[in-house]
C-alpha cells in the first residue's frame, strides 16, 4: 500500500523541521509520499521544507480553508490512505505511521486517529483535556458508537482514500471538519478507530483572549452543522474533574482556571449564535478573521 501524508502549513517554523525529521525516520514497509500546502508563510517554514522530500504546493492566505484545502491535497495525492498532521504535531516514535494506518486494512474502518501528548509546559486546563479525551489505552474509543468518537481530529489522522472519496471534507465550516466528516462517516455505517499506539506531541498555551477566540470558532462550526453539544449537562461534571486536576498542580492557578474556561464558554456560546452576529464584529472574535471577510 502506499501511504500520503499531508501537512498544512502557515508559519511553522518553530516546529516543522521536527516533524519533517520524525517522519523521515518511521520504520514501515510501505512506501509513502508527503504532501504539503502552504498558505502564506513568512518566516522560514518554506526553507525548512526544502530540506525534505515533499511535494510543496503554495496558496494565497484567503484560498485557504481547513475542510477545502485539504479535499484540494487530497486530490494531489497518490496513496491508498491519507494521513492527516498537523504542522505542530511531532510523532513522538518511529512506528507512529505503521501503527495509525495499520487497522486500515478493515474494510470497515473508514478511518483512525492518534493520541496526543500535551508538553510538559502546556497549562494544566489544556493537559486536562487532551489526556481526558486522548488516553493513553483504548478506552472508550474502542467503541464503534460516534458518540463515544466524537474527538476525531485531523491532527493526527489516517483515512481511506476510496472513503474520503466517497465523503469529502465539508468546505464551508469554519474548522470542525474532522468531526463533521466523522459524524458522516459514521452515519454511512463505518468504523472509526482510535490508536493511542500512534502518539504525537501536540498541544497550545492559549491565553484568555485567544482562546475565547478558539471556542468561538468551535461554537461557529457547531451553529454550521446544526449541533447542539450538550454543553451544560456534560460540563459541570468536566469543570469539576478539571478543577480537581489543576489543584493538585497548584492551588492559586484556581482563578485563572475558573477564568479560562469562563472565556471557553463565553466563546462557545458567542460562536453558537454567531448568525445573530453581524461579520464586522465577527471578524474581531474569530481566530479565523479572514473567514468572514
Amino acid at each position: 500500500m502506499k501511504i500520503s501524508i499531508i501537512i498544512l502549513t502557515k508559519n511553522n517554523g518553530n516546529t516543522i523541521g521536527k516533524v519533517l525529521r520524525q517522519i523521515s525516520c518511521q520504520q514501515i514497509e510501505d512506501d509513502y509520499e508527503i504532501i504539503i500546502i502552504d498558505s502564506g508563510s513568512s518566516d522560514d517554514t518554506i526553507d525548512q521544507i526544502s530540506q525534505y522530500d515533499a511535494r510543496f504546493y503554495g496558496i494565497s492566505p484567503h484560498e485557504f480553508g481547513h475542510g477545502r484545502t485539504r479535499n484540494m491535497a487530497s486530490e494531489y495525492a497518490e496513496g491508498d490512505y491519507l494521513v492527516y498532521l498537523s504542522a505542530d504535531a511531532i510523532p513522538a516514535s518511529e512506528y507512529w505511521l505503521k501503527n495509525l494506518v495499520a487497522q486500515l486494512a478493515d474494510e470497515e474502518t473508514a478511518a483512525t486517529f492518534g493520541r496526543q501528548i500535551p508538553y510538559k509546559e502546556t497549562l494544566p486546563m489544556e493537559r486536562f483535556f487532551i489526556q481526558k479525551n486522548y488516553p493513553s489505552s483504548m478506552n472508550k474509543y474502542s467503541s464503534k458508537d460516534f458518540e463515544l468518537n466524537a474527538f476525531f481530529s485531523n491532527v493526527n489522522s489516517a483515512i481511506r482514500y476510496d472513503v474520503w472519496n466517497k465523503i469529502r471534507f465539508a468546505e464551508t465550516l469554519i474548522i470542525s471538519e474532522d468531526y463533521d466528516w466523522a459524524k458522516r462517516a459514521y452515519d454511512e455505517g463505518y468504523r472509526i478507530n482510535y490508536v493511542p499506539e500512534a502518539a504525537v506531541f501536540h498541544s497550545h498555551n492559549y491565553g484568555l483572549k485567544q482562546v475565547f477566540k478558539r471556542y468561538f470558532d468551535s461554537g461557529a462550526s457547531f451553529s454550521q452543522m446544526g449541533q447542539k453539544p450538550h454543553v451544560f449537562q456534560k460540563g459541570i461534571g468536566y469543570f469539576v474533574d478539571e478543577m480537581g486536576y489543576v489543584m493538585q498542580e497548584s492551588f492559586f492557578m484556581i482563578p485563572y482556571a475558573i477564568c479560562y474556561d469562563l472565556f471557553k464558554f463565553m466563546g462557545f456560546f458567542s460562536g453558537m449564535n454567531q448568525k445573530l452576529l453581524p461579520a464586522s464584529i465577527k471578524v474581531h472574535l474569530s481566530m479565523h478573521s479572514s473567514y468572514w471577510k
